[in-house]
Formats: C-alpha cells, sequence, structure tokens
C-alpha cells in the first residue's frame, strides 16, 4: 500500500491561493442536473482509475455539501493530486449499470433520498463483477430533507420502524412521487454486503480509538492514527467472510446529545460496533464509514434547499489523519483483486457485532421500531423535498440566482476618542439592485460596555448603543456602501474594542479595533478593480454571471429593440448590450464594464457597471453570409439575393417577420422592428413575397430561432441582381434598317438597334 503523503501540503497549497473575483457579485446560481457535472482531471501523472461521486440522491440537501466542487473539495481535489480523475453523477432518474461501470470507484457521499429497487440492483451488479464501492454514512436521524429517510436506513435498504411500508407518514404527494416509487424495503446491505449501519449516535470521537495493524488492513490503516467523528454511528459486522471492522470507538463514549434513543449502543469499544470497515463481495469492493464529518471542509457550493440560508460545514478533512485515511482506503477500493471472500486471505476476521433485541431497541429489520415520529421537524412552507421547483434560490436543483452577502466595515486604523469619525459599511455578493435592510452598527468594550453612537437617521442618538437601522442598496455589479458617522465615548481609555455590524439582531460581522485619543483620519478611497478586459468573443464564451469589460463599435441605433440597449461589435464578434443609459449613437466607440447573460438563447451583457464613450470609429463591413447561425452571432451579417417568403405582422405596432430564401436553399427568418423605422404596411407598399432582396442587420437568436434583425430603414433592398434590365431580342438584318451599314459601315445615323444585346 503506497502513502499518500502531499495531501496535507496540497490542501494548504489551495487554501493559501489569494481569490478574487474583481469585487464583483457573484450571485450563487444553483445548477441543476441539466448542466455540464463538475470534473477534476488527474494532477501530475495519471494513475488510469476513475471516481464516480453520487450526486443523485440528495446529498446538497439541507445542511449537506456533500460535491467535489464545494464541501467536498478537499477530497476531490486530494484524489485528483493522487492521479485519480474525478467526476460527479448528476441526473433526475435512477441510478443504471450504465452510469457506473466505467469507474473503479462509485462514491455514495451521506444520501438522504432512497434507492429504488432497480438502483439497487445497478450498484449490486457493479460490485460483483469488480467495481467498488465506498458507502459514507453519519448518524440516525440525520434526516436533511424532511422525507423520513437518513443515510443509514438508505444504505440498509429500510426504514426503522416502517420495514412494511417504506412510505410509512407520508402524504399522497410525497408517497405517489417518482422518488418513491420502486422503492422496497429489504436487508439489501446486510444480505449482500455482510454489514449494516447502526441506528446509534454517538458524541465527538478524537482520540482513543482501536485501529487495526496495516498487515491486518491490507494496508488502509498505514499512517493513521485517528479518524475523528462528530455525531456519527457505528456499523454491524453480521458476516466476517464478507465485512471487516478497520476503525473501532473507544469505551465509554458518550451520546449525540440530540440522539432520539439511548445514542450508544453498547457503551462503545469493539461491541460498538466498527466506525470504518471495509467488504468483499464477489469481484468487487465495498468500504463504509459511519460520518460525513472526516470528510468535508469549509468551502459548501451551495445555499440550503429548504431555506437558502448559507451552509456552515467544517473543516474535517485536514483534521487529524482523516485525509491520509481516505486516500489509503480510496487507493484500496481502486486495486482490482481476484479473491471474493475475506476467508480467501490471510487477515484476521472481524467478530460479530451484537445486536440489541429488546423492547425499546430491536435490530431486527423487520422488528425494529420508530422511537420518535418523523420527519424531526417541520419543513418550511411550501418546500417539497421531491419536486426541486420548490427548491431556494442559490440551492442546487433550482434555476434561480440567490446572493450571498458578504460583509465589512472599513475604519481609520485608530478610532478616536476624542473626534468624530467616518466608517464605511461594505457589502459585496448581491444581486443587482437588492437591498439589505435592518442593518445596525455598535461599539463595545472588552466586557460589554457599548461606547459608540452612529449617525445613520441625520441625527446623533442621545446614548451610546446600537445604532438605528438603516439600509443599503446594491450597484449593477451586486455591491453596495454607505459611510456612517460614528463617534466614541471621550471617556473610553486607549486601547481595544470592537466593533459589530448585525441585521435584524443577528451579529454579522464583529471586527476587533484600537481606539485612542487621535486626529480623525479620512478613510482610503472606496475603490474596487474593474473586470477582466477580453474580446467580444471571449466575453461570449464566459460562464453566464461572470464581470467583464469589453470594447466596440455601437452597430445599431440604442433603443431600436427595446429600452436602449444595441448590438457592439469588435473585430472578435458581436453582442447584444442591455441597457437604459443615454448618450450612445452608431459608430461610437464604447468600453463597457458588465455582466455576461444569456436571454431566449441570444447571448447578451447587462447590468451595466460602468460604460463609456471613448471616441469614433466607421461601423463594421457587413459580412456577407449564406446563412444566420452561432458563428456569426451579434455582428452585422447581409444576405444577398433572398426570396421574400411566409411575411407575417406579429404585433399591432407594425413588427412584422419574413423567411428570406437564400439562393442556396437556406432560409433565414428576418425580424423587422417596427423601432428601426419601418413597419408592415410600408414594407408591403414597397415589397411583395417573390421579390428578391439583399438584407443587412445583425445576426440573432431568439430561444431555438436563428434570425436578422435589420437595425434600419435602408437595410432591405431590391437585390441589384433582380434589378438589371431584361437583355433586348437579337434581330436579323434584314438590309431595310434606318441608316443600315450596306457594306462600308461609314453611314452617319447607323442604326445598330438590331444587334444582339450584350
Amino acid at each position: 500500500m503506497k502513502r499518500a503523503m502531499d495531501w496535507r501540503f496540497f490542501v494548504m497549497t489551495v487554501l493559501l491561493i489569494p481569490f478574487t473575483i474583481f469585487g464583483y457579485a457573484v450571485q450563487s446560481q444553483a445548477e441543476t442536473a441539466a448542466d455540464p457535472a463538475p470534473e477534476l482531471q488527474p494532477k501530475g501523472e495519471a494513475n488510469g482509475k476513475k471516481v464516480l461521486f453520487d450526486n443523485t440522491h440528495g446529498q446538497t440537501a439541507g445542511a449537506a455539501d456533500w460535491v467535489i466542487d464545494g464541501a467536498f473539495s478537499d477530497f476531490g481535489d486530494a484524489l485528483a493530486e493522487e492521479g485519480y480523475y474525478v467526476k460527479e453523477l448528476r441526473k433526475t432518474t435512477a441510478i443504471t449499470y450504465e452510469d457506473i461501470r466505467d469507474y473503479d470507484v462509485f462514491v455514495i457521499p451521506e444520501p438522504n433520498i432512497a434507492f429504488k429497487k432497480s438502483e439497487q440492483d445497478a450498484m449490486l451488479r457493479y460490485t460483483e463483477e469488480g467495481g467498488s464501492i465506498f458507502f459514507i454514512g453519519d448518524h440516525y436521524n440525520a434526516d436533511r430533507n424532511y422525507d423520513r429517510w437518513d443515510s443509514g436506513e438508505i444504505f440498509n435498504g429500510y426504514r426503522r420502524g416502517a420495514f412494511e411500508d417504506p412510505t410509512k407518514g407520508m402524504s399522497a404527494d410525497e408517497a405517489n412521487s417518482d422518488r418513491m416509487q420502486g422503492v422496497e424495503s429489504s436487508d439489501w446491505l446486510g444480505e449482500n454486503f455482510g454489514i449494516r449501519f447502526r441506528f446509534n449516535a454517538t458524541g465527538n470521537i478524537e482520540s482513543g480509538q482501536t485501529i487495526v495493524e496495516p498487515a491486518d488492513s491490507f494496508g488502509i490503516t498505514e499512517g493513521v492514527e485517528v479518524l475523528e467523528s462528530h455525531a456519527g454511528s457505528t456499523l454491524t459486522i453480521l458476516d466476517p467472510a464478507k465485512s471487516k471492522g478497520l476503525i473501532y470507538f473507544p469505551e465509554n463514549i458518550q451520546a449525540w446529545p440530540n440522539a432520539v434513543d439511548q445514542g450508544v449502543y453498547a457503551g462503545g469499544g469493539i461491541d460498538e460496533g466498527p466506525f470504518a470497515a471495509i467488504s468483499k463481495v464477489e469481484q468487487g469492493k465495498a468500504a463504509f464509514i459511519g460520518d460525513s464529518s472526516p470528510v468535508e471542509d469549509v468551502t459548501p457550493k451551495y445555499l440550503r434547499e429548504d431555506s437558502g440560508s448559507k451552509k456552515r460545514t467544517y473543516d474535517g478533512f485536514t483534521e487529524a489523519t482523516n485525509g491520509q485515511y481516505l486516500l489509503n482506503v480510496m487507493e484500496w477500493l481502486s486495486e482490482k483483486e481476484t479473491y471474493t471472500s475475506f476467508e480467501e486471505t490471510s487477515i484476521t476476521p472481524s467478530e460479530v457485532t451484537p445486536l440489541l433485541e429488546t423492547n425499546t431497541i430491536n435490530e431486527n429489520p423487520e422488528l425494529t421500531t420508530e422511537t420518535e415520529k418523523e420527519p424531526w421537524s417541520n419543513p418550511p412552507s411550501g418546500y417539497r423535498w421531491y419536486d426541486p421547483s420548490t427548491f431556494a434560490a442559490g440551492s442546487y436543483g433550482s434555476e434561480e440566482f440567490a446572493s450571498n452577502p458578504t460583509y465589512d466595515v472599513v475604519t481609520p486604523a485608530t478610532l478616536p476618542t476624542q473626534q468624530e469619525f467616518t466608517v464605511r459599511v461594505v457589502v459585496e455578493n448581491l444581486q443587482p439592485g437588492e437591498t439589505v435592510t435592518g442593518l445596525q452598527l455598535g461599539a463595545y468594550l472588552p466586557g460589554g460596555q457599548q461606547i459608540g453612537k452612529f449617525n445613520t437617521t441625520g441625527s446623533w442618538p442621545s446614548g451610546y448603543g446600537y445604532s438605528s437601522s438603516f439600509s443599503v442598496t446594491a450597484d449593477a455589479a451586486g455591491r453596495a456602501t454607505v459611510e456612517v458617522p460614528a463617534q466614541l465615548n471621550p471617556s473610553a481609555a486607549d486601547g481595544s474594542a470592537s466593533l459589530r455590524l448585525r441585521k435584524d439582531g443577528s451579529n454579522l460581522l464583529t471586527k476587533s479595533v484600537q481606539i485612542g485619543n487621535v486626529q480623525t483620519e479620512p478613510l482610503p478611497e472606496d475603490e474596487t478593480e474593474q473586470p477582466q478586459h477580453l474580446t467580444i468573443k471571449e466575453a461570449r464564451d464566459v460562464q453566464d454571471g461572470e464581470a467583464v469589460t469589453i470594447e466596440g463599435v455601437v452597430t445599431s441605433t440604442p433603443g431600436s429593440f427595446g429600452g436602449n440597449g444595441f448590438y457592439l461589435q469588435d473585430d472578435t464578434a458581436g453582442i447584444y448590450v442591455f441597457q437604459d443609459s443615454e448618450g450612445f449613437k452608431p459608430g461610437d466607440s464604447v468600453r463597457i464594464s458588465a455582466i455576461k447573460t444569456t436571454y431566449n438563447g441570444e447571448v447578451e451583457v447587462k447590468d451595466i457597471i460602468d460604460s463609456e464613450v471613448i471616441g469614433q470609429a466607421e461601423l463594421p463591413a457587413a459580412k456577407t453570409v449564406s446563412a444566420v447561425d452561432a458563428s456569426n452571432q451579434g455582428q452585422l451579417v447581409k444576405i444577398e439575393n433572398a426570396e421574400i417568403k411566409n411575411i407575417e405582422a406579429v404585433n399591432s405596432y407594425g413588427t412584422f417577420e419574413f423567411d428570406a430564401v437564400g439562393q442556396d436553399g437556406n432560409t433565414t427568418r428576418v425580424r423587422v422592428d417596427n423601432r428601426i423605422g419601418t413597419d408592415h404596411d410600408t414594407f408591403l407598399s414597397q415589397f411583395q413575397e417573390g421579390d428578391k432582396v439583399d438584407i443587412t442587420g445583425a445576426a440573432s437568436i431568439f430561444k431555438d430561432t436563428y434570425q436578422l434583425k435589420p437595425v434600419s430603414p435602408d437595410n432591405i433592398v431590391k437585390s441589384a441582381q433582380a434589378e438589371q434590365p431584361a437583355p433586348a431580342p437579337c434581330k436579323t438584318d434584314n438590309g431595310k434598317h434606318k441608316g443600315a451599314d450596306k457594306g462600308k459601315g461609314k453611314g452617319k445615323g447607323h442604326d445598330k438597334s438590331w444587334k444582339c444585346a450584350a
């Protein structure tokens, strides 16, 4: 077993890298199963192993964020550093064998939605044919989405106290939801893997564990001193030929304070069952751990799906030797081996775990009882665990943006006790135009004595304490600031104090400050770094929601397509600018900082952060094309000698559309907005179906239909080729033409009309 010695250095390196987003808002746009799944490429030398992390069973429900680019990112990144290819599985339908067969290890982080029998069958086949599964559980009643199933029950294959009916206690809508179709109670894990998750809930375990020697663990415990747990469960060894315990809790452990029963079933030790274990099933393997705490880190990606509030996760992967164990077990799981039972190896079999069979706790699957009514608390109004359309903005499964604000208070280096001064409250990562209310400022000494006054209403308060409530509103970049006059109690001695910002009575930020009898200092200028300057082509390719700075020439009159928006083009591409400011016109050379987005299929920039006319330029020449497509979006293009067909009025204001059928048969939909200075009736007085025309305009798209949008009334003209006069007919010389040349060709007034036209 190779020891992975570099993971700590790798994680600390990642944590120390400066992270800058140009000072602009990063809204949480929750992703859905329709978005591309995150993947991590091997770093350095690839080991040829592939790992798939499940995200189809509520792995981001509640406070969980068990994804490789979220609160499992330390684990995912460390695997990539070891040479693994790592990917997330995201979909809305059941897991199939085809989903997982090409991966060496399938990691299932703490699921919160039950597995269908078809999914259990797929995973069992995968394992029997040589795949490996890592089951990451948690304590009993860690029901994060209020569906009455927690991870141990889901892995085992049955609910405690509900073996006869997996939907026991559910509403009709819950029971009839797609997520519960095909869910059947069984002792799936016990029968096939020789092990079960217990329904216990233990307290913090940070030392004193019994760890099997590396020689008796296939090297998995090499370098492992402690595998910490913070409210976890243990496992029962049912069949030592299939399952093997590796790490056990100490004796006399405490229960988790919120356990719904006694929490600890055998007082700890070997009889409590292993906290970490492995299995061998046919050609494949499995590993188990009774808590997600050792795997998680402090970088959650999403907001809570039930409430939209921030998640708080913990730095478990870097604690103790947690990371070492996880990488060791993944190395063992990824190795293919031919033995089918631990009896075929030299390792010492584990003791069978004694099960409780009392009146209150019976661990026989069909005789378990529910100790408390589920769910353990009521879900928020309107939230339905099986329906992503009810999920809060910013959560996985929602398509809506959500702000994830950060707060700061900028102060002088030392706050003067004898003079007024100013502090600046800065709120970032809001949505453009979002208002935050209920803010208050306070200053206090160690011990809690309030010493600050803050003028947030236009007049000073009479006493020292928290300020009156005030609000801030975000600009287009999602950033809000306000400067607040302040003064301190002049009797306060020089030294340290605390400045606190709170919202609706809850603390947002507490900042240590120095106070003293000093002169007031002005605050530093409030400057933010401009977004990255990109070509328009590069800007079109960044993710929606990112801030960009672009330069180009205005190619359409602002307002021709609504508001004061216009098309902008540089040498690389074009783009639509959705904005409301006055003062732009065609030919202006403009620099714009804004947020890139996509609306009805069209790539745009919106929420203007800064814009400036920096000069004048000639309009770019329209590029002659045979069709509008993805390659010319946002640019001025021209289609020549196209036939008009299917003219159609689309509103009562005069806007109309028609098909332009090119010489090569390509059909382009032309949309003529009445705001460019022409309308349907005017067009019909000049053109009719069947006319051949040349059309210039901006290449665009609406939903799935590419469009050509003329930007001025003279952008549609009859084709020059169509306007040429018909050739004169050929005439035969009969010798009677006036002035006919009868051989010498010198006659004055010589008539040549009888000759064929060129």
